[in-house]
């Protein structure tokens, strides 16, 4: 699959190293206040600033041009027909001036663009930078963070506590709101203090316990190895919510684990391991038949899901119980993938990563279901818990306003 990629690449990156003349002459011009320097290509505007040459392509600068015809402010939505650029449109003048490269196109209209907003925007900017910063962490890493939880009174007043909770969530893919009332309904209440509930199969707010009234082992006493959630979706769930309504009983102590703390290990070990296993597609899938529920949902994914131009981890789709037949990879790389898989869970189940926690009445966990796996010890007696699905996009959104990176 690379090896293809890379075909499909490499002769757009010659065309692009290879300095070409156009219909203007190629000149390489300077400002040494900005400390900018740029060259026009036959293909793109080659612009060297803060360290970083990146390589703009005309009908990209055109299609971004930030200008009342082009561009909304108020709506922060595109004004400009993409469909109506010329293809092989080219500026007729380029300078840089007072931090900012400016373009005149044909037919006299001026595009105007800041230095610092091309350096964070450009593909070579975005290459370098990250898109959700975390503390990657095992017990130990977790434990010595000594993270606050945050208060119900305070949580639902206060805004300043629901933004350290959201920076908590972000970096650790965990965090505890504590103090609410042991009821489905003051749970359903805390969670709408960042986003908004996901309704799935399981309904809307759930509240089960060990009672099989689910095609599913969560809805049983028995202990439950690490895993990932809904990853039989084609978009799994993104946050888990739980609250420990009731427990008369022993055992049930909540187990997380920090996928990606150990996909990392595995990156750092074992290269192509990792790329193996955030290359190859696999399915899983979830069969539910019941005189009262009737199911069948299939997701198909990569275990490790990174983006393409800087190979960040966003997404570990881990789930041995729901994990489907594996049909999607060719023979000479089934071998591999258990190898590598394997790994993987070698790392997941080494006991320094896992971290312990006693869901007790009036303590919520929200949980990063795209990072962070959860299981539990078997039990005794009667344990009811309640919960609910987030949408991931409302809580970034959340975080967003809150001036966080997310």
């Amino acid at each position: 699959m690379l090896t293809m990629l890379n075909r499909i690449l490499r002769p757009a990156l010659k065309v692009r190293n290879t300095q070409l003349s156009w219909r203007h002459k190629t000149q390489i011009r300077a400002c040494a206040a900005s400390s900018a320097t740029f060259q026009p290509l036959e293909d793109c505007l080659v612009l060297n600033y803060g360290g970083t040459a990146m390589h703009l392509n005309y009908v990209w600068l055109r299609d971004h041009c930030r200008s009342a015809a082009s561009y909304n402010s108020s709506t922060n939505q595109r004004n400009l027909d993409t469909g109506s650029i010329d293809l092989t449109i080219r500026p007729d003048d380029a300078t840089v001036q007072n931090g900012h490269l400016i373009l005149t196109w044909p037919g006299g209209h001026v595009s105007k663009y800041s230095l610092s907003w091309l350096a964070e925007n450009s593909y070579e900017g975005k290459k370098q930078s990250t898109i959700q910063p975390r503390i990657l962490w095992n017990s130990h890493i977790y434990e010595e963070a000594n993270i606050p939880s945050a208060k119900w009174d305070t949580f639902m007043s206060c805004d300043d506590e629901v933004k350290k909770f959201l920076q908590n969530y972000l970096l650790y893919g965990i965090a505890f709101v504590d103090d609410v009332p042991a009821t489905v309904e003051a749970t359903e209440a805390v969670t709408q203090r960042v986003s908004l509930i996901r309704e799935t199969t399981y309904g809307r707010m759930w509240c089960f316990t060990s009672d099989f009234s689910r095609g599913d082992t969560a809805y049983s006493q028995l202990a439950l190895d690490r895993h990932t959630d809904t990853s039989y979706f084609q978009e799994p769930c993104g946050i888990q919510v739980f609250h420990c309504l009731k427990h008369e009983g022993t055992g049930g102590t909540t187990l997380l684990v920090d996928g990606f703390y150990a996909a990392e290990k595995v990156r750092q070990q074992s290269p192509e391991n990792f790329e193996l296993l955030s290359h190859v597609p696999i399915r899983h899938e979830y069969i539910e038949n019941s005189d009262n529920h009737r199911n069948h949902m299939t997701g198909i994914g990569p275990v490790l899901n990174v983006y393409p131009w800087n190979n960040e981890m966003y997404l570990i789709r881990y789930n041995n119980y729901d994990r489907s037949v594996i049909n999607t990879v060719p023979h000479d790389l089934v071998q591999r993938w258990y190898e590598a898989h394997r790994e993987l869970t070698t790392e997941l189940r080494r006991p320094e990563n896992e971290l312990w926690v006693k869901l007790t009445p009036g303590k919520v966990i929200f949980i990063d279901n795209w990072r962070v796996m959860h299981g539990r010890d078997s039990f005794t007696g009667l344990r009811q818990l309640c919960g609910c699905y987030l949408t991931r996009d409302d809580v970034l959104s959340s975080a967003r306003c809150f001036g966080l990176q997310a």
